[in-house]
């Protein structure tokens, strides 16, 4: 079955506002800090975004991107869509970094680093904020003072505007998403992501979409392999599945 998605409502109205206040903040590459746009026909992109996702912001550095992710057609609005951190260089290539856009763009805002980097505590985190603020007051090509002015009257526009807030304890955040995730993985894959449970009559799909996810973070080139589960996502009516899975793996 074919879900048409649809640019979530809160991404529509940050990109016009964006146009609007970006004048008033001219230090910043952008207001939201991300280069944000989403393309629904775009199916070409980096081997191991998930072909069940659609990505949304990128943060201009090393390919880093987030992505709304869809789990196969079990979420029909990509307003309630949970956001993954795709970073190609990584080994650890996919991370779940929020359950869903307006929590994303709150920590994105608010805690950013928590999103970059693993901490195994609050205090840890709060350390390495600490000390990368330092190295900023310390830059002579930077200029921290204008920067933290033009980022307060994005934070507090974006409060007044969007409800978007500084969400508390960020790394804890962070591990209890995932770990609510993982309770609900039927079928483990090698990206971390898993496979959630399918509905009811979907059950014999579970291997063949963990064996898609497996494709991607192996970076597989077996174009026979890989055409035979396009193929099979095309009967399932999937297109753009299939059509990403050919072209970010075989183009």
């Amino acid at each position: 079955m074919t879900i048409e998605y649809r640019t979530p409502m809160l991404l529509q109205q940050i990109l016009l506002w964006e146009k609007e206040f970006s004048r008033e903040v001219e230090y910043l590459d952008t207001p939201m800090g991300l280069f944000l746009g989403i393309d629904f026909n775009e199916k070409a992109g980096y081997f191991c975004t998930p072909v069940d996702s659609f990505p949304f912001a990128r943060t201009g550095v090393d390919g880093i991107h987030y992505a709304l992710l869809t789990n196969f057609g079990l979420v029909k609005d990509l307003d309630e869509a949970p956001v993954i951190q795709v970073s190609p260089m990584d080994s650890d290539r996919i991370q779940l970094v929020a359950r869903n856009l307006h929590d994303f763009f709150s920590i994105h805002l608010f805690d950013e680093l928590a999103l970059l980097n693993d901490y195994p505590s609050e205090e840890a985190y709060l350390e390495s904020v600490r000390k990368e603020e330092a190295k900023d007051l310390n830059s002579k090509w930077f200029d921290h003072h204008r920067w933290k002015r033009e980022k307060e009257k994005v934070l507090n526009e974006v409060q007044e505007r969007f409800n978007l807030k500084p969400i508390p304890c960020p790394v804890q955040y962070l591990q209890e998403i995932r770990f609510e995730r993982s309770q609900q993985i039927t079928t483990l894959t090698e990206d971390s992501l898993g496979i959630l449970t399918p509905p009811l009559g979907a059950k014999e799909k579970e291997a063949f979409f963990a064996s898609i996810r497996n494709l991607q973070h192996t970076f597989s080139s077996d174009r026979i392999i890989i055409e035979r589960h396009a193929n099979e996502l095309l009967k399932m009516g999937r297109t753009h599945e299939a059509e990403s899975l050919l072209a970010r793996l075989l183009s």
